[in-house]
């Protein structure tokens, strides 16, 4: 794919540009930061030739849903066409000083400062909120504080010549953002791709999520991801969700024409080549206290709100 502009995200600066050094599709011959993602996606529904990249889902939050609804519910002409997933380590750093500094602000954006929660209470720090990474780096170097403790990817504070304090502070070391590389049309099939859609059910009726499943299963549709959004309408909800086909191939035609008899409305939001490297993972195991096969007839009893059976 041809794209003489690519826009991202000003407060996902360092990851944006790990991520467009992954892509395969496109080789932007301008790279420009915006402020908010309903001006990269404006931009890019009335811009041949621009192209824009989101962040939808990392391993702290999930999917970024307030990123997704302006994708779906804020575009008719923008699909997308490639994922990418990249990781970020933050490590902390503080402004250069021969004199004792001793920590006691950290600063940072609001998402840094969640996932550098273990950190910030083991060193007894207030935290100081700012727009990002890059602003909290510039906001040290240019103050001379030596009380700030600053959060940010190693690149963004060795920029502002900040030095070192700690490394590897967040909880997760190495947590991964997927990205969307958004356009003007849906990629071309690989033979190992994906495709996003939006079903609106004909009415609250109940059966209707059944159905549409059904129709997935009925053509061999594997979906990797399901998530519903209510909507104000009578529809009541819709569903967002992601099959491994893409939407050239028969099998996903077929499925769709299912979920046309079922009654559902359907809204392409893209088909685009599977990414094939390390994927988004919670920092999480398994949800304390779940109760499963294997545990006690107590536990089970405890669930089910009924004397232990065996």
């Amino acid at each position: 794919m041809d794209a003489s502009v690519l826009l991202h995200l000003t407060s996902h600066r360092p990851l944006s540009r790990r991520a467009i050094g992954e892509l395969t599709t496109v080789s932007p011959g301008e790279v420009l930061a915006m402020a908010t993602v309903a001006e990269v996606l404006e931009t890019v529904e009335n811009t041949p030739g621009c192209v824009g990249l989101l962040p939808v889902e990392d391993s702290f939050e999930g999917e970024n849903t307030a990123v997704l609804d302006r994708l779906v519910f804020g575009t008719s002409r923008v699909f997308v066409s490639e994922e990418v997933v990249v990781g970020e380590t933050l490590d902390a750093f503080r402004v250069r000083t021969d004199a004792p500094a001793e920590g006691r602000t950290a600063i940072s954006d609001p998402r840094a400062i969640e996932h550098c929660h273990r950190f910030i209470r083991e060193n007894g720090l207030a935290t100081r909120f700012v727009g990002s990474t890059v602003e909290a780096c510039r906001t040290a170097a240019e103050s001379g504080d030596v009380s700030l403790v600053v959060l940010a990817p190693r690149e963004v504070a060795e920029a502002h010549g900040l030095v070192p304090v700690a490394a590897a502070v967040d909880d997760m070391p190495e947590a991964r953002t997927r990205f969307f590389l958004v356009g003007q049309a849906v990629a071309a099939p690989t033979g190992n791709d994906k495709t996003t859609l939006v079903l609106t059910q004909p009415g609250d009726r109940s059966g209707n999520l059944e159905r549409f499943l059904e129709a997935f299963a009925e053509h061999e549709v594997n979906l990797v991801s399901l998530h519903s959004r209510p909507l104000r309408s009578s529809a009541n909800y819709c569903f967002l969700v992601t099959g491994e086909a893409h939407l050239a191939e028969p099998r996903m035609a077929a499925a769709i024409q299912a979920l046309w008899a079922a009654g559902a409305q359907i809204k392409v939001v893209g088909s685009y080549p599977h990414w094939e490297g390390s994927q988004v993972v919670a920092p999480f195991v398994e949800p304390p206290a779940s109760v499963g096969r294997q545990s006690s007839a107590a536990e089970r009893g405890r669930l089910l709100g009924s004397p232990a059976t065996s």
